[in-house]
């Protein structure tokens, strides 16, 4: 296609694995809408049978525009090429990319993870489950399996026996893109991924990023209800368009009554965020004897989802405040957080946010790693965050306390 349209949404949904019977609903979902002039929907749709089928979505019809092999969807090198094909094949003004899969937050499987676990319930049935550790992508087989048996990732192909890490997310979407260019919006339809590390990780990819602090219900975004927004106003802004994709999960959550968080993150804001959180890690690290028992209280006490080591940042924050009513140095840090989130304004890191049901009332819209010492992940130490931080000296140093 030669013309430019306003909007390429490119789904990389890797199927090969129990989500397969979900990813063929969302396909359906997808096709009641369809693509315009200004707006193609393209997807990258791996199965468990060994083959791939790039898709243009048309109104009420599958177009396949090209069949390939089964590919590695744990490879970054498979999330570039597919990226710059649906670039190069379909320009336009704005591109969303929607990670579509299991997700876990930042973490990396274990060496012998069971693959073959989530292949066990049939492609159908497996289109009402959670979608449980949504994580992304492996690095390499032999780097993994250096690695403690930790359990988390994105976009996990059983076939291959692979995932994305985050690391390689970041790598697959950067090597793809035109020098100076970012994603105008990173979805990530799967479990677990909006937590402060990840974005972080992501901030010189894209400008925004959509995902859930909890894991996701099975059949994920609403597909149909998001392109019928977009389809009729194809001129939105990215950043209309994010609020639009929380807006609508959160009206379809509501009325099945499941228990689902989704929220928009400016990514231009991370590193006021960031910055805040080490402010408060400078504040506890000084005085780390005297406040060490209040932080562990405000940790257990704050908002946790199914990893319960991944706590919202937001209440954390709250909690703080609460528990050292008399440390005005401590309160001032957690404040400062609160504003960098701006979650009840939309004017910070949080554009947009929604909880539904009474398990997830608190949360903000971001989450931070902080577990117990005992279920402390050393490689943690990888992630951009902690390099470039203090968050995780301040783990580490507590830890020993």
């Amino acid at each position: 296609m030669s013309q430019t349209a306003q909007w390429t949404c490119l789904v990389y949904m890797a199927g090969d694995n129990n989500l397969e019977g979900a990813g063929r609903d969302d396909l359906a979902e997808m096709k009641q809408v369809g693509s315009t002039a200004d707006v193609n929907v393209i997807v990258q749709f791996d199965m468990e049978e060994n083959r791939t089928i790039r898709y243009r979505i048309e109104k009420n019809k599958l177009k396949a525009v090209q069949q390939l092999p089964g590919v590695d969807c744990g490879n970054p090198k498979v999330l570039t090429q597919f990226i710059r094909w649906g670039i190069e094949n379909y320009p336009a003004q704005h591109y969303l990319l929607d990670v579509w899969n299991h997700g876990g937050g930042w973490e990396n499987l274990p060496s012998d993870y069971d693959y073959d676990s989530i292949r066990l319930a049939k492609p159908r049935a497996a289109a009402k489950l959670n979608r449980l550790r949504r994580a992304l992508f492996r690095t390499t087989v032999r780097k993994i399996h250096k690695r403690p048996a930790q359990a988390r990732a994105i976009a996990i192909d059983c076939g291959s026996h692979d995932y994305l890490d985050n690391q390689e997310l970041r790598r697959g979407v950067f090597n793809a893109l035109p020098k100076g260019r970012k994603l105008d919006i990173l979805g990530c339809d799967a479990c677990l991924m909006n937590m402060l590390e990840i974005a972080y990780e992501m901030k010189g990819t894209a400008n925004l990023m959509v995902g859930s602090e909890e894991t996701e219900p099975g059949a994920g975004w609403p597909y149909a209800a998001i392109l019928k927004w977009l389809v009729a106003k194809p001129m939105m802004s990215p950043a209309d368009l994010a609020k639009t994709i929380v807006a609508e999960y959160g009206k379809y959550y509501q009325k099945t009554r499941e228990t689902a968080t989704q929220s928009a993150l400016d990514l231009g804001q991370i590193q006021s965020a960031a910055a805040a959180v080490n402010e408060l890690a400078d504040v506890l690290l000084a005085d780390l004897n005297n406040v060490a028992g209040a932080v562990g209280l405000a940790r257990d006490r704050a908002q946790k989802f199914e990893m319960p080591e991944y706590i919202d940042l937001g209440d954390f924050a709250m909690q703080i405040a609460r528990r050292l009513p008399q440390n005005a140095k401590a309160k001032a840090a957690a404040d400062k957080i609160l504003k960098a989130l701006g979650a009840a304004t939309g004017n910070g890191l949080v554009i947009r946010n929604v909880a539904c049901g009474a398990k997830v009332q608190r949360a903000t819209g971001v989450s931070i790693y902080f577990p117990h010492p005992e279920d402390y992940a050393p490689d943690y130490s990888d992630l951009a965050f902690s390099k470039d931080g203090r968050w995780k000296t301040f783990l580490e140093a507590l830890f020993k306390v």
